[in-house]
């Protein structure tokens, strides 16, 4: 894939992809650190204050429309506030929702620790495990007016309660970035609310199992603080806790609320193994349902498992476009390059890693065979001097089948005239080689 991310991996797999240039470069963007591109133009997002946030809000929404698998709304819920939701729907348990979220707006400029930090973290675990199909529903949730008193995440809180919504965790992150002390320590907030403290117990195992090189310390506070957006999640009886840097040990960022939190202010590695926490949790409750995308080079042609309810769509791994007509689970390039295939099946499309293919042209080769092709009378003359069998495939330029015929004569004329015009890819073995050779009928 153009971006990198390897994809049907297992959790550790998915961990592994969590990559702090990306993250680097958007809490830098987000924060107005640097300069980004919005909607075409050079944009700097210095203030996301609810009443001015509008290129931040556009940030992110065109970030998530890029990714496949996401259903990506805005929700105008005043005339100040606006929630960010993008859904992506499990295929198993559709109605098993599992939040991950993050309050965007701010106080004043910059503010990149509160909360770009937490933000970024939910665009880079979008960014990830929308590559993925999942048994269960994910929503990754941008929050606004969380510095007015929680009043986006309370909005959409009231409303999911009121339609009934199984809502079966939610992950709330806030101020993920700062580690003054450098002791690695982070705290879970967390009250006795319905699954809370099982949710408690999931991060921790989570933590156990897969961040033995992160160097992470957690502590458990319970009861934890209600001063962020996980707090409107237990006022409706949904399972919810907070993570956020160990404010419970007086190692607060002492800049946040003010122009100085900044991004030299930060640990990098600190926030990265959070985000790799946070991954690990995600995929785990989502579920990862596998389509299976790995490509088999069989020196002829490239290959997935065939699936009748799947659909194929072959990519030239260069331009990142789609190749004309090829839609099948076997594809024959007729030149050399990356290729890689995006399958979509129950309404989730997973594309598989880039794939080197190398063709091996005629010319390149002395063997004792020689084809030849007469376009005016449409004939294909075989001259076979080997006394061997000569396979020939004939495939349209899009890699589809088209005839195979067996030579076993010295000579033999094949008149293509009953093919439809266009170009075509004739192929054939010798002594196990490959040799190809572009027709025109």
């Amino acid at each position: 894939m153009s971006s990198g991310i390897s994809l049907s991996q297992n959790v550790q797999h998915i961990i592994d992809q969590v990559d702090t240039n990306r993250i680097t470069t958007r809490l830098q963007e987000f924060a107005g650190e640097v300069s980004t591109t919005v909607n075409g133009n050079a944009q700097i997002i210095i203030n996301r204050e609810s009443n001015q946030n509008d290129i931040a809000k556009d940030y992110l929404v065109e970030r998530l429309n890029a990714l496949p698998n996401l259903n990506v709304t805005t929700r105008n819920y005043s005339t100040r506030g606006t929630n960010i939701i993008a859904t992506q729907t499990g295929l198993t348990n559709p109605n098993d929702i599992y939040i991950i979220c993050a309050h965007y707006d701010t106080v004043t400029n910059y503010c990149i620790d509160d909360n770009a930090t937490g933000t970024i973290a939910v665009l880079e675990i979008a960014e990830l495990l929308s590559q993925q199909c999942t048994d269960n529903t994910i929503v990754y949730a941008f929050w606004d007016e969380e510095e007015q008193g929680l009043i986006g995440a309370r909005n959409y809180a009231q409303a999911a309660k009121a339609r009934n919504d199984n809502i079966k965790a939610v992950l709330n992150l806030d101020m993920i970035g700062f580690d003054g002390d450098g002791d690695n320590d982070f705290d879970i907030d967390v009250r006795d609310v319905a699954n809370s403290l099982a949710m408690k117990d999931d991060i921790v195992q989570m933590l156990n199992q897969y961040g033995t090189n992160w160097n992470l310390n957690a502590n458990v506070i319970n009861p934890g603080t209600p001063l962020s957006d996980h707090k409107v999640f237990w006022d409706e009886n949904y399972t919810a806790l907070l993570i956020g840097e160990a404010w419970s040990m007086n190692d607060q960022n002492n800049q946040y609320h003010t122009t100085r939190d900044r991004f030299n202010n930060l640990d990098l590695s600190y926030c990265t193994d959070i985000i790799k926490l946070c991954t690990a949790y995600m995929a785990t409750k989502a579920g990862l349902n596998y389509i299976d995308s790995s490509i088999q080079n069989t020196g002829s042609s490239l290959t997935v498992t065939n699936d009748p309810t799947a659909t194929y769509r072959w990519i030239d791994c260069s331009t990142n476009l789609s190749i004309s007509g090829a839609t099948s689970h076997s594809f024959t390039p007729i030149t050399d390059g990356t290729y890689k295939v995006s399958i979509t099946k129950s309404g989730c499309t997973e594309e598989s890693d880039c794939i080197n293919f190398t063709t091996l042209s005629q010319n390149s080769l002395k063997k004792p065979i020689q084809v030849s092709y007469n376009q005016a009378t449409k004939d294909l003359l075989v001259t076979n001097t080997t006394k061997a069998e000569i396979q020939l495939r004939l495939y349209h330029v899009n890699g589809q089948f088209a005839h195979e015929w067996i030579i076993e004569k010295a000579q033999e004329n094949i008149n293509l005239k009953n093919y439809s015009a266009g170009i075509y890819i004739l192929q054939y073995f010798v002594e196990g080689q490959r040799h190809i050779l572009k027709i025109q009928i």
